[in-house]
Formats: structure tokens, sequence, C-alpha cells
């Protein structure tokens, strides 16, 4: 069977593509992401016996950012048979043309709350007042990490693209959340890294 995760919202499909991985642990596993899945590697997984277990599960990371040599890929994949699970998880949402790639598959599709792009969208100048609610809600819903995420991704594209904040405040803050990651990572922050992040950006939207 073949089992399709895609969309922006990265922490659920990740979930929900762990789950399913939890489901099959008693099977034979391989996972690649699209840099190394190359025909020779899948065929030899796909074909190949094993002593431990008649199941065979393949998870595919980016498939469809694969560059080489898809469409035998492609049909590689079509022969499965009914001991082996095919899992894609892609990082956005794929097209209708790419769904159709493997019809029989079972879709789930992740996209993010209108209300994460809005906060991402109110970080702008002078605009503190229309952030702070949508911010709360974010942390309400516990997208902290997904938000920092999305956020560092939008501020590096700033900074080397056109922003409306000032270059130098721009670079400051970003590298005020790289130290934030850092630290709430290694454990560092004697502060709730949410009102930390909260002071960082009222610190940028203020100025």
């Amino acid at each position: 069977m073949i089992y399709i995760f895609h969309g922006d919202n990265h922490q659920d499909s990740r979930q929900a593509t762990n789950q399913l991985i939890d489901s099959f642990k008693e099977s034979n596993t391989l996972r690649l992401d699209y840099k190394k899945t190359d025909l020779e590697t899948v065929n030899n997984f796909l074909q190949g016996t094993t002593l431990l277990s008649s199941q065979k599960t393949l998870l595919l990371d980016n498939f469809f950012s694969v560059t080489k040599a898809k469409d035998k890929l492609v049909q590689l994949i079509k022969q499965d048979t009914p001991t082996t699970n095919i899992i894609i998880w892609q990082n956005k949402k794929l097209t209708t043309a790419q769904l159709k790639t493997f019809p029989q598959a079972k879709t789930q599709f992740f996209d993010l709350p209108n209300y994460l792009w809005g906060c991402i969208n109110a970080v702008k100048p002078k605009n503190l007042r229309v952030f702070l609610p949508l911010y709360q809600k974010v942390i309400t819903q516990n997208l902290y990490d997904l938000f920092l995420y999305l956020l560092k991704n939008n501020l590096r594209k700033q900074i080397s693209t056109y922003s409306s904040f000032p270059r130098p405040r721009l670079i400051k803050t970003y590298l005020q959340l790289i130290d934030l990651d850092y630290k709430n990572k290694s454990g560092q922050l004697t502060t709730p890294k949410e009102i930390v992040l909260e002071r960082v950006l009222t610190q940028l939207l203020l100025a």
C-alpha cells in the first residue's frame, strides 16, 4: 500500500507519518531522503529478502523532489507487493498532477491554519497591536516551534532581499532567534521560551 503525507504543516504531518510507521514496527524499514533515493537502493530493498520480517516499509522523504530517474522509480514503487508499505512524506502541498502519480495511494494533506500565516505577516514595523493577539493564539495552540521555524525563514529571506525593517535591526533579531532556539534546546533558558520570543519580537516591532 502507498501512503502520502503532504502539506506545509510539518509538525502534524510528521506526527501522523511516525504514527503510521509505529504501526508497522514489526516490519523491515528503510528510510531515504530525496538526495539518497536512487533506483538501485530502492530496487535492492524492495526485491531483496530478509530473515527478520516478511513485511517491508519504505519511507521516502520528499520523494517528489527527486530529480534522477524519477519515472523509473515511480514504476518500481507501483510494483509493490501486499507485504510492502510505501510511505511518502513531502514538505509542501503536492499538485493535483503529482498526486495522480499514485492514484491508488491513501493521501493526507496537512495545511497551516490561517492565523499562523497571519501572525507571520503581522511582523511589521509599528504593528505590535495586531501581532500580539495572533501570537497569543499561536502559543495557545502549541505552535511555538512551527512559528519560530517559519519566522526564521521569513526574516532570513528579508535579510537577503527587501524588508521594511532596518537591515541592522533585522540581522540582530535573526541572530537573537538563533540564540533563543539554541538555548531552548540546550536547556539554558531560565524564562519560558514563549515569553522570550515575545520580548524579542516586541523590540523589533517597536523599533
